[in-house]
């Protein structure tokens, strides 16, 4: 192959598959199953949040060149993937998709809506970009967050903290997927349908994807359940550390050694999330449930 091929097909491996969220609706058992197929590929690096240029990016996280994302991508796969998961909070991320890959295909996951914002709070909680622990009290910080005000040090994407504002925006960012890809390039998935039949949803997403859906898992677990830190301690130091030690490392190697996630892993443990109280309950649902309709009224006009 002569260098002048090599750079034009080298140049052409951008993603031609998208899940963009939402998350904690299932985007990581997509992504982990979907992995597994030898005619697709994604990077170890699940979520690079290279799109949405809305989104307020902190602490040197996300921070990739055009180089660092299409490095991600070297592969000569059918499907070249991602699945950051704060796209569909993004105003600007269809288009800038679209821009990038027009000819690209989208994932879009989703569940109760109540429910969706409850367990972003715990990841938050979890991961450290929210301190506030009282589900309702991280609520009532919304407004001010929106102004820039009760912010975390550490946080990393400042829109992870406008909890019912991200999900009230989904419809019209939905739109905008449709209208610039068309219907017929977008899949939609409820985590319910994962629950119900893991099996299902893999061979259709297969068949969205025309390839080979007769490639078979074994036994389908659950990915990603909710957890909670055992040390605040331990959980703040590596969400204050993780993004330079990451910087540190690629300027020797590449790949990721997998340090940070080796005591993340040690410092979790699995655990049901506590109940939202009744009052609180309804009360989000009375807020969310018009944006409830208008999801499903759009994914059913299919």
């Amino acid at each position: 192959i002569s260098k002048k091929n090599y750079f034009r097909i080298k140049m052409t491996k951008v993603p031609n598959l998208f899940i963009v969220g939402a998350p904690k609706c299932g985007t990581t058992f997509l992504y982990t199953y979907l992995k597994k197929h030898p005619d697709i590929y994604f990077p170890n690096f699940k979520e690079p949040h290279f799109f949405g240029s809305d989104l307020i990016r902190k602490n040197g996280a996300y921070d990739l060149s055009q180089k660092d994302y299409n490095d991600l991508f070297s592969t000569n796969k059918k499907i070249i993937g991602e699945a950051s998961t704060f796209y569909i909070f993004s105003k600007k991320s269809a288009q800038e998709i679209y821009n990038h890959n027009p000819k690209a295909k989208i994932i879009i996951m989703i569940r109760n809506l109540v429910d969706l914002v409850h367990s972003l709070h715990a990841q938050f909680i979890f991961s450290g970009d929210e301190i506030v622990e009282d589900f309702s009290k991280a609520l009532d910080l919304e407004k001010s967050r929106l102004n820039g005000k009760n912010i975390p040090k550490q946080t990393t994407i400042v829109n992870k903290l406008y909890y019912t504002t991200n999900i009230l925006s989904i419809p019209n960012n939905i739109e905008s997927y449709i209208n610039l890809f068309g219907i017929e390039n977008i899949r939609f998935i409820h985590l319910d349908e994962i629950k119900n039949n893991p099996r299902k949803v893999y061979k259709d997403t297969l068949d969205f994807l025309n390839v080979d859906s007769g490639f078979r898992i074994d036994t389908f677990k659950v990915v990603n359940k909710n957890k909670v830190y055992k040390y605040r301690i331990i959980r703040d130091l590596l969400k204050k550390y993780s993004i330079l030690l990451g910087k540190l490392r690629s300027v020797i190697i590449k790949k990721p050694l997998g340090i940070v996630k080796f005591f993340e892993k040690l410092n979790l443990k699995e655990q049901k999330r506590l109940d939202i109280s009744k009052d609180l309950y309804e009360k989000l649902t009375n807020k969310l449930s018009k944006t409830e309709i208008e999801i499903n009224d759009i994914i059913n006009r299919r």
